[in-house]
């Protein structure tokens, strides 16, 4: 860069300026000059001085920028070292450090001269430039061993790592800190080795002299180094088994992270981890299962004693196996099918823990669950295989042709699973209709089955096979018919012959069938008026769950359901805050007087039941310019934060119209409250004069957006 001499004096001119916009400026301007700037070098020491914080920053990084011609600067600048006075000391610091880096080796001579300074930042300060130098600063080596032993943490280990930068001129120095008698001084040196290579002699000794150390915290250290630096496994593993068991958190974190970082290498800690899953210790049980996932791949000849354990332990450390064999990922999915060998097939289901494992190893056990079906097994571990498929629900058409032979396999427990494995991967299930209809028609309950529930799975795709539905009513296996009817609940039907038929098997029917036939009615887009009583007959059952089927059912019948409306009503104080909430949304559609409506909605609004109380301010909210009579019951729920956006959504529908109201939420401690508040006052314009007061207090408000809508509706107001 060509830079006019004139342009750095009328700079180094405003650096004197009383102005100090004027002078930041200047100073800003020299450090974009580099090099170019070193006239400006006694003007800008002076400015190190400067009180404006900006005018100091620039000045020291100018300095910096000029680099070795800035030399004259290196006295002052290790002056303040020092603790500043100023704001920002650490950052104060960090640019007098980095501009005396940037002078660079000239600096050397005065920067040892500090490091015997009676200020630790400045003995702190000088080890980190001389360290930032690297070998340049090997005549500092002396005495920074001296620092090794400094009474300040930060000198010492600054002093450290200067003589790991430093690198081989700096060896001697740091064997001599290893072999210290002082573990102060050890540990230091012991730091130092982090910068260099695993086949140094420092490394080395270091390792050597490790296996005898008296002190944990050296011994931490020492093995933080040399994981970090890749030294051998082979000799560091020995050190840091037995620092596993420390007592120190510091020592034994070090051994962990030493663990892991032996990589690529890692299968050498295996045998020792496997041996320690036998421990009757279980933190060392619990320590071994997290290293042992944490090393994936590495870990393969461990998921076997993982697996061993899995099946004796107790649930907590069995939820700790699976996931390291999850997150071993395709290393334990060969151990994990070989479990299931010998499990009786009709104990495989989606839910056992295996699944569970395969599931979260997800896309990338694909594969080697494909290769576990290929030559059509009958054992456990092929079944488990297509169960995890189906969980996993890989939509790739080699999935889809590996599970295709396994629709006709001998056993009927592989054509259900096979079957549900190939909807689930399918990216058209709809598509499947032929084959799921062929499979209704199977010999085996449990295909028959496994087809209704993939039938219930297409939800009203499924209409074309309404009539095979039907006629699987009558299958003389129990839990054929419940898939079936589950499924037609699926349909979004409207046919009021089937939800008659549906009805039918009220009759006599047990807790897990009429659940079924009333959660599938609850299913149809509208039902038979003859449905109402023999609903209402199964309210006599004190069963939460079918009771809130059942309203869900009897809100599809609207007007038709009046008969129902004494249980409605009665269930509104009901122990079970699910019924309570269907019971409401049901009453919504089968009350006819809207002020009874109305009524019973906002005696639901104090419920202690946020979804309870929601459901009722929904449907507040459907009920529209209706609903203004529980205006004030519902800005109440202001209250409760929770209850907030739910309410805000119901009154736009609402629009209720009492200034007043809106008034009393402009000092909600919530902005969007506020927000909605001054929004809807807008729109009240000159109506709303009496919110002028309210109004003004928010032009001060923290949030903008609300402030924005404060001055809009004053505005309109006015």
């Amino acid at each position: 860069m060509l830079v006019c001499a004139n342009e750095v004096d009328d700079l180094i001119k405003d650096l004197e300026s009383v102005d100090k916009a004027k002078r930041r400026e200047a100073a800003r301007s020299l450090s974009l000059l580099g090099a170019n700037a070193k006239a400006a070098v006694p003007a800008l020491i002076k400015r190190l001085d400067d009180d404006e914080e900006q005018v100091f920053f620039w000045s020291a990084t100018a300095l910096a920028k000029i680099g070795p011609d800035a030399k004259a600067a290196t006295s002052e600048l290790i002056k303040r070292l020092r603790r500043s006075q100023r704001r920002y000391k650490d950052q104060i610091h960090v640019r007098i450090v980095h501009a005396l880096t940037q002078i660079g080796p000239a600096t050397i001579p005065q920067l040892i001269e500090a490091l015997s300074s009676d200020d630790n930042f400045v003995r702190y300060g000088a080890a980190v430039v001389l360290g930032n130098l690297g070998s340049d600063s090997k005549i500092a080596a002396s005495p920074l061993f001296v620092l090794l032993g400094d009474d300040a943490d930060n000198v010492r280990t600054a002093a450290s790592s200067a003589l790991g930068k430093i690198g081989p001129p700096a060896y001697t120095q740091i064997i001599e800190g290893l072999s210290s008698d002082k573990a102060i001084i050890r540990k230091a040196a012991a730091n130092a080795v982090i910068w260099l290579s695993a086949s140094s002699s420092p490394a080395i000794k270091l390792a050597e002299l490790l296996t005898e150390e008296s002190s944990p915290e050296v011994k931490a250290i020492g093995l933080k180094s040399l994981s970090q630096i890749g030294f051998p496994a082979s000799s560091l593993l020995p050190i840091l088994q037995p620092a596993l068991d420390s007592e120190l958190p510091q020592l034994k974190q070090a051994a962990l992270s030493g663990i892991l970082s032996l990589s690529p290498n890692s299968k050498m800690a295996i045998p020792h981890l496997i041996e320690r899953l036998n421990s009757i210790d279980s933190n060392k049980r619990d320590q071994a299962i997290s290293l042992l996932g944490r090393l994936g791949a590495d870990a393969a000849n461990a998921v076997d004693a993982l697996i061993a354990l899995h099946d004796k332990t107790e649930i907590e450390e069995q939820k700790k196996i699976r996931q390291a064999l999850i997150d071993m990922g395709p290393a334990s999915i060969d151990g994990i099918l070989a479990s299931s060998v010998n499990s009786p097939l009709d104990k495989l289901t989606e839910s056992v823990w295996q699944a569970e494992c395969l599931d979260q190893i997800g896309i990338q056990a694909v594969p080697q669950l494909i290769e576990g079906i290929k030559d059509l097994p009958s054992d456990g571990a092929g079944l488990l295989a297509v169960i995890s498929l189906e969980k996993i629900a890989d939509k790739s058409l080699a999935t889809q042709k590996a599970i295709l032979p396994l629709l006709i396999h001998e056993e009927a427990a592989f054509r259900a699973a096979a079957l549900r494995a190939l909807v689930a991967s399918a990216s058209k299930p709809q598509l499947l209709m032929p084959r799921l209809k062929n499979a209704m028609a199977d010999q085996a309950p449990l295909v028959r089955q496994a087809a209704m529930d993939a039938m219930a799975g297409l939800g009203a795709t499924a209409k074309g096979a309404t009539a095979a539905l039907v006629k699987s009513l009558n299958d003389k296996d129990s839990a054929v018919r419940l898939s079936a009817i589950r499924a037609i609940g699926k349909l979004n039907s409207e046919d009021a012959d089937l939800a008659k038929r549906l009805v039918q098997f009220l009759n006599g029917a047990d807790a897990q069938t009429r659940l079924a036939v009333v959660t599938s009615l609850g299913g149809f887009r509208q039902l038979p008026n003859s449905a109402v009583n023999d609903l209402v007959e199964v309210l006599k059952i004190e069963d939460a769950e079918t009771q809130s089927a059942v309203f869900r059912a009897l809100s599809k019948l609207g007007d038709s359901a009046r008969t129902a409306l004494p249980a409605l009503n009665n269930a509104l104080t009901h122990q079970d805050a699910s019924v309570r909430t269907a019971a409401l949304n049901a009453l919504a559609k089968v009350e006819p007087d809207k002020s009874k409506l109305l009524n019973a909605l906002e005696s639901q609004l104090e419920d202690g039941n946020a979804t309870v109380r929601h459901a009722a301010i929904r449907e507040l909210g459907d009920l529209g310019s209706n609903a203004r009579p529980a205006g004030k019951a519902l800005f109440a729920r202001f209250r409760t934060t929770e209850d907030r956006q739910v309410t805000m959504e119901a009154l736009r529908k609402i629009r209720v119209r009492d200034v007043n109201l809106y008034i009393s939420i402009l000092q909600n401690d919530e902005p969007l409250v506020r927000f909605f508040a001054c929004q809807a006052i807008r729109r009240a314009g000159k109506k709303a004069s009496s919110a002028e007061p309210a109004l003004t207090k928010l032009k001060d408000d923290s949030y903008d957006f609300v402030r924005r809508e404060a001055r809009r509706a004053l505005e309109a107001i006015r």
